[in-house]
């Protein structure tokens, strides 16, 4: 067992409420300590995080918190613990040692100030969160509504640059402000995720040739950005991401990457294009039959097959999320995959993509792991 290995497995186990406990106080556990797993972050090979929810009694009451214990070397503010081989990083949430925006963010006086309102209600929202990476919170002043993207520093400079160009082309909203270091302030866009309209057709769909001009107004300023790997070109990250999650699936898996491999590399893909990065229902919005983009950390050059592959591999999954509400997609998927392979060089290249995006997502819900493998070894049986 390798020392990444041992170390998922301590935080996987009851043994991790120790670490945390000796993270709090110093010591041994506080009376009444439970500790839960909450999150999971696993990066083959590099790094792997845990979040907790945590309660302990103190002399004023029962207290719930929410800790963070990751593998990878932090700094302050987190507490740094040994255990055997392995060292282990542990702090509160939102004290992300990597994010020095996020606890200002989580706080609703700083960001009303930071918005210039004083609303009679507020709320304030964590949408999203991925340790010592990103975060996203949605603030909502009464009627209006702000995001706040939360970064390291440096990448918030590069996503400022990606929001400048889709903005100039017409596709998101400007920003709104860079308050803190690592903070993104964005209006909301006008109208409704493309899941909305997934799960209520009536509302309007778009075409696949719709989608497809999208792509074609993409500012052409993205192909001199910095090119990011997309999912096809990670197969072992995500096979071993997978294996992590399916342990008993770790054949299958490995049969689909080579499956993949030989078709990714021999089946030709068109031209180095500007691409979104990650194209999915929950990023596209829809107004008034117009199409804008949000989340655009990983727009830069690529190939249209990736963008369109990410689409179509979202739509796939959906219906095992709530089959009651995504009726519709099945067929849709069809006509979309019939005009997007037909708008490509090679189908072929598309469903390797379309496979390879499903084999990522395997690890993202145990709960639909399993279905998510079965899907990409179909698709990959289109790529044959």
């Amino acid at each position: 067992m390798d020392d990444l290995t041992a170390a998922a497995a301590l935080l996987r186990s009851t043994d991790a409420g120790g670490l945390l406990a000796a993270a709090l106080t110093g010591g041994p556990e506080p009376a009444g300590f439970t500790a839960a797993l909450t999150d999971w972050h696993y990066r083959p090979g590099a790094e792997v995080t845990a979040g907790y929810r945590v309660g302990y009694d103190t002399p004023g009451g029962h207290v719930v918190e929410h800790l963070f214990a990751t593998t990878s070397a932090v700094g302050a503010p987190a507490a740094v613990l040994a255990r055997g081989a392995s060292r282990f990083a542990v702090w509160r949430h939102p004290d992300d040692p990597r994010l020095p925006g996020l606890a200002p963010s989580c706080d609703p006086a700083t960001v009303m100030g930071w918005l210039g309102v004083r609303p009679e209600r507020f709320d304030l929202s964590l949408l999203g969160y991925r340790p010592l990476r990103r975060a996203v919170l949605r603030a909502t002043a009464d009627a209006d509504v702000a995001y706040l993207k939360v970064l390291r520093p440096g990448r918030a400079d590069a996503l400022a640059e990606r929001q400048g160009l889709f903005a100039g082309a017409g596709l998101t909203p400007a920003l709104l402000s860079r308050p803190a270091p690592g903070v993104l302030v964005t209006p909301a866009a006008g109208g409704r995720p493309l899941a909305a309209h997934l799960a209520d057709p009536g509302l309007g769909l778009p075409g696949a040739g719709d989608l497809l001009a999208l792509l074609d107004r993409l500012p052409p300023g993205l192909v001199s950005l910095p090119r990011r790997a997309p999912w096809a070109e990670r197969l072992d990250f995500h096979a071993a991401t997978a294996v992590d999650r399916l342990p008993d699936a770790a054949g299958r898996v490995g049969a689909l990457r080579t499956r993949l491999e030989r078709v990714l590399a021999t089946a030709p893909v068109g031209p180095t294009v500007p691409t979104h990065g990650d194209l999915h229902e929950a990023n596209i919005m829809v107004e008034d039959g117009r199409l804008s983009l949000i989340d655009l950390d990983a727009a830069g050059p690529g190939h249209r097959e990736d963008d369109l592959a990410c689409l179509l591999a979202h739509l796939a999954v959906l219906p095992s999320l709530s089959p009651g509400h995504y009726a519709a997609v099945p067929a849709l998927l069809e006509a979309w995959w019939e005009a997007f392979a037909a708008a490509t060089p090679e189908p072929a290249a598309l469903a390797a993509r379309v496979s390879a995006v499903l084999l990522s997502l395997v690890a993202g819900d145990a709960g639909q792991a399993a279905t998510r493998l079965a899907s990409a070894e179909q698709w990959a049986g289109r790529a044959a």
